[in-house]
């Protein structure tokens, strides 16, 4: 077809003109609506709610870029460039300028979003993933703080539904076609809900999306399946013990729900005589068709630097949040992992050269990276003691300081890019110091001395906290809370998390340093070995002192600085670590870190770990979730009980004095800036409403 040469000049010229950044191209806003019925946020107003998608593209050969792994095997467009969306959301004051001039940026959760169960103490029956009536937003912090809110997808394997953040990504490629790899997938009781299935995705769950094997044939899938108790060997240690392979006529490639044999399926497993929830189900095939997974740090990096920085986009459609002048940037579990990975594979550096997350607020993540910039990555799974324990997550380095190398390499550190890393706060609970290796962050890998922490960051423990959990539903994960021998840890973190994100924004904004970090340590003796806690012998109550071991792990050779293709599939160990725990008192409530103040006024022993039943492989560690176990009332009745820990009317002469207690005890942290005016009348409330004191 005959073109004009100065309509081909001019599409050259404009080609040219291009910038050859990663950036956001286009946001799209479908749908904008206000919010909780008008109803004013503090000082900043009503809010309104902006959902839509955002579009991106990137040049495979920009350094930024090229740390994404298999960009370089992406399609790209006429322009050289690799294209993909993301969905995202923004609550934003409906006047910009009423707002305080922060951005809030929450990492995603598996799609969802979870930072109003810590931070707003939202209700299990909020709607978290499309917030719009005045319950979903209990009690309204971030926004009666005036930031504006936002979120975007980074999952490729997120599975629609739910409102859940998904992204469109590209699939690697070689030759033409889509890369095939052998991989490992594990089933166990989280993906049960509580019953024997004899079929499942091979994601495990609908939620996500399943790596499809090459051939529902096992053979042409080169495909074995194994079982096995735990993951964990009974005495301890890092390795994976293995498993009993299951006859293969047992299995099969196939969607069962009814029962074998079923239809053939390659991205369903069956099995004839049903998962057992005391078992633990490990899966080897050849996958097909990986999307290039690391560009979920792109989405993060591009659409916050797009909200911080620019005045609109392509199309000229003007940046709804044009004008603010700081990013926060939050992380809770396995988003934690994502944003320590994030930070230490240099995504904070958008393509210009500037810092995208001032603030960055890590919780829960323990000590752990996460599996997402390989081929064929699982950012689902998380390792525990009983499962999960395949994924690479621990693999130096660990700490946010430069260290020496364990195995002679050269020092590295998560943060060591000084011109754009950000100021950072990283709280952990009990649990992870169990289950998530956080006793790593600060001590050498020998467990034998503290380790001096960077400048620029906070790090603290919530004292004898569990991992998660909804403030009017501790266990808040289902059948999870059901496979337990004690009662779910009620203690919420949120008291001391408001404080905390305060504290960080006035860090970014003034230079105002947090409170000091507050971890147990070994030099005082409030970090210790699992076997040298010393825990009350209660009756009915075991501690076994087991943790989630951790190693430095061979994955193979085509693994490199937490990013490439994992080639040994369970791993081997290379040089195990010594992961310390918290010390206690003599109830067992934990000795260093913050407590909170019914840890200090206590009616029960809190602890950060729970034990399973017999049932779901009695012993190992009760997935994320802590334990209560109520102090008696009197002393004869727990002379009565063989209790060891004092009765309630030994600690308390009545209501009135447990009070007082409790109220000077929050006052306190309020005063070491580390709770809110608010948080103080909050658990002042709370504990008038405790009904120990009742004859």
């Amino acid at each position: 077809m005959f073109r004009p040469v100065s309509l081909l000049l001019g599409v050259v010229v404009w080609m040219v003109l291009q910038p050859a950044q990663a950036r956001l191209v286009k946001l799209e806003v479908e749908s904008r609506e206000i919010v909780a019925g008008g109803a004013s946020f503090g000082d900043a107003g009503a809010y309104e709610k902006l959902t839509g998608r955002a579009y991106f593209e990137a040049a495979p050969g920009e350094p930024r870029n090229a740390q994404v792994f298999d960009i370089d095997r992406a399609p790209v467009n006429v322009r050289g460039k690799v294209e993909f969306s993301a969905r995202m959301m923004i609550l934003k004051p409906v006047d910009l300028a009423r707002g305080n001039g922060g951005l809030f940026f929450e990492v995603n959760n598996r799609g969802r979003k979870i930072a109003f169960m810590r931070l707003h103490d939202s209700s299990i029956q909020a709607n978290l993933n499309n917030p719009s009536a005045a319950s979903d937003f209990g009690n309204g912090f971030l926004m009666r703080q005036g930031f504006s809110i936002a979120w975007v997808g980074w999952g490729a394997d997120i599975a629609e539904g739910d409102s859940r953040l998904t992204v469109d990504f590209p699939i690697a490629m070689e030759n033409g076609e889509p890369i095939s790899e052998r991989i490992v997938t594990e089933f166990s009781d989280r993906n049960f809900n509580g019953v024997s299935p004899t079929s499942l995705p091979l994601s495990g769950g609908n939620a996500f999306k399943s790596f499809a094997a090459v051939s529902h044939r096992k053979k042409e899938a080169e495909a074995e399946l194994r079982e096995r108790p735990s993951d964990s060997p009974t005495a301890g240690g890092a390795e994976i013990p293995p498993g009993e392979l299951i006859a293969p006529e047992e299995w099969g490639f196939a969607a069962c729900p009814d029962g074998a044999p079923g239809t053939p399926s390659r991205s369903d497993i069956c099995l004839a005589g049903g998962f057992l929830n005391n078992s633990v189900y490990e899966l080897t095939y050849r996958a097909a068709a990986s999307p290039v997974m690391g560009l979920g740090y792109l989405t993060s990096r591009d659409f916050v630097s797009f909200l911080r920085y620019a005045e609109s986009d392509d199309a000229g459609i003007p940046n709804p949040l044009a004008g603010i002048n700081r990013a926060l940037c939050l992380g809770i579990s396995s988003s934690g992992m994502y944003m320590r990975d994030f930070l230490y594979q240099g995504f904070n550096e958008d393509e210009s050269g500037r810092r995208v997350c001032d603030g960055a607020y890590v919780h829960v993540a323990g000590a752990q990276k996460l599996y997402l910039n390989y081929r064929f990555a699982q950012p689902n799974p998380f390792t525990q003691q009983h499962r999960e324990r395949y994924v690479p997550d621990t693999n130096f380095p660990r700490a946010y300081a430069i260290r020496p190398n364990p195995l002679d390499g050269p020092p590295d550190g998560i943060l060591k890019r000084p011109a754009t890393d950000p100021k950072l706060i990283h709280s952990d609970t009990a649990n992870e110091y169990y289950q998530f290796r956080a006793s790593l962050l600060g001590t050498d890998d020998d467990g034998r001395e503290d380790r001096p922490e960077s400048p620029n960051v906070r790090r603290y423990l919530f004292a004898s906290l569990q991992h998660g959990g909804f403030k009017d539903d501790p266990g808040g994960y289902g059948i999870a809370n059901r496979q337990c021998q004690n009662r779910t840890n009620p203690l919420h973190p949120g008291v001391f998390m408001r404080a905390l994100v305060v504290a960080l924004d006035n860090w970014v904004k003034h230079g105002t340093a947090p409170p000091p970090s507050r971890i147990p340590q070994i030099a005082d003796g409030s970090l210790v070995a699992p076997a040298k806690v010393e825990f009350p012998q209660i009756l009915g109550v075991a501690y076994r002192g087991i943790v989630n071991e951790s190693a430095e792990r061979d994955f193979g050779p085509r693994v490199a600085a937490n990013r490439g293709v994992v080639d040994v599939l369970l791993p081997r160990v290379i040089r195990p670590h010594k992961v310390l725990v918290p010390q206690v008192d003599t109830l067992g409530n934990d000795l260093g870190g913050i407590r909170h103040p019914m840890l200090q006024v206590p009616l029960a022993t809190y602890a950060g770990w729970n034990l399973r039943r017999p049932e779901f492989r009695g012993d190992d560690l009760c997935d994320l979730l802590g334990s209560m176990i109520p102090l008696e009332r009197s002393k004869a009745d727990r002379e009565w009980k063989g209790d060891p820990r004092p009765a309630l009317r030994e600690l308390y002469r009545d209501r009135g004095d447990y009070l007082a207690r409790v109220e000077a005890a929050a006052m306190a942290l309020r005063d070491q800036g580390l709770m809110l005016d608010e948080d103080v009348a909050r658990i002042i409330t709370e504990a008038s409403a405790v009904t120990a004191f009742d004859d």
